[in-house]
């Protein structure tokens, strides 16, 4: 038996609920891993900021000379080359923190498992590290609304958003197991806890 830790993949449509079944398996044990606060910190890094702000200007600018991370996305998400060229500067960091956050776990020894909560896991090709893929779905109304209560997005953006991701019945279908994130929260964990028993526990 391998004593290497079982890596999980989270994925699912925008608010569809990655965080919260993400945090319900670090409850069980599994090492988190989140690439989108990975993504964050790296605005604060002084040469990822001159390459953003070499390719889309001094208007991605907040008063205090840091990223105003509201004024890039709007600029990014207007077109795939533009998204394309911040995901050019981000993604090869933060893949590589990702292999390292693995690397210094396995050596460690004291986790079993791992969870990658990353919105492009399909499309950066982390999947293919993973050994189960965790698909979360929820309803596109029920997906809309929380993206205006938490995001603050107003009507049309999580479909525009969405746009540049991969199919979401493609992400699906490539999943090992899905959760039905449209009841409570109480109904959700139970469904973790029930993949967690099947494919982590004492495996």
């Amino acid at each position: 038996m391998s004593n290497k830790p079982k890596i999980i993949g989270i994925t699912g449509g925008i608010s569809s609920g990655k965080s919260t079944i993400t945090r319900m398996l670090a409850s069980m044990g599994a090492e988190h891993i989140d690439a989108d606060e990975m993504c964050h910190r790296l605005f604060l890094r002084d040469d990822v900021k001159k390459k953003i702000i070499d390719i889309f200007g001094q208007a991605v600018k907040d008063n205090y000379g840091e990223i105003d991370r509201n004024q890039l996305a709007a600029i990014v998400f207007q077109n795939k080359d533009s998204l394309d060229n911040l995901c050019s500067i981000l993604h090869p960091i933060v893949i590589k923190q990702i292999y390292a956050k693995i690397d210094a776990v396995e050596h460690r020894g004291r986790r079993h498992s791992i969870v990658i909560d990353a919105a492009l896991l399909e499309e950066s090709g982390l999947s293919v590290i993973c050994d189960y893929i965790v698909f979360v779905n929820a309803g596109k109304d029920q997906r809309v609304k929380r993206s205006q209560i938490a995001r603050h997005w107003r009507e049309g953006e999580l479909e525009r958003r969405e746009s540049f991701q991969m199919d979401l019945e493609e992400k699906k279908n490539k999943a090992d197991y899905i959760i039905d994130n449209n009841f409570s929260v109480d109904n959700a964990f139970l469904q973790v806890k029930k993949f967690w028993q099947l494919y982590i526990e004492d495996k």
